[in-house]
């Protein structure tokens, strides 16, 4: 910190500190870098996206999430994505676009197994012991399953995946 600052917040009561930090966070808070991030965090049980606008507060959200209070992962179109280290990984995706195509490949690619296999399991419950049954019908009709399996055949596969950025070349 300059000597001048110093000198000017040393004159500043208390009140006026804590006012100076939060209009100082603030600041921090809104300032754009040009790139955009978009974190996964997953925590006790929960999970949400945010969108830090620089890498400073995506820093403090990587410090954040660690490890003990929830994992997170990083995915940007920043170049030096890999210099944060991010408990889930960061990742490298060109453009907005890329990242939402292929997140939208992404998750059909894991639902439609997860559905079949609940199928499989609600017209097998009559074989299986009565505590091993399922429950309920699954939420997604046949239908809907079909449907799902066209859109994954016929979907547009012209998108960059992201790429793990903090891979080094002998990985």
């Amino acid at each position: 910190m300059s000597k001048r600052i110093e000198n000017f917040l040393k004159n500043l009561s208390l009140e006026e500190l804590v006012e100076a930090r939060d209009a100082a966070n603030q600041l921090i808070g809104s300032y754009a870098d040009g790139y955009f991030y978009i974190c996964k965090v997953y925590s006790y049980g929960r999970n949400w996206k945010q969108f830090p606008k620089n890498v400073k507060v995506l820093e403090d959200l990587c410090y954040e999430y660690g490890g003990d209070e929830g994992v997170l992962y990083v995915y940007s179109n920043n170049p030096d994505i890999g210099k944060v280290y991010s408990s889930g990984g960061s990742y490298f995706v060109p453009t907005m676009e890329d990242y939402e195509k292929w997140h939208s490949y992404d998750l059909l690619k894991k639902l439609i197994p997860e559905i079949e296999k609940e199928w499989e399991e609600w017209e097998n419950r009559d074989n299986v012991p009565f505590n091993s049954r399922p429950y309920f019908a699954p939420i997604h009709s046949k239908e809907d399953l079909e449907s799902m399996k066209k859109r994954l055949e016929e979907y547009d596969m012209n998108f960059t995946a992201p790429v793990n950025a903090n891979l080094d070349e002998n990985e």
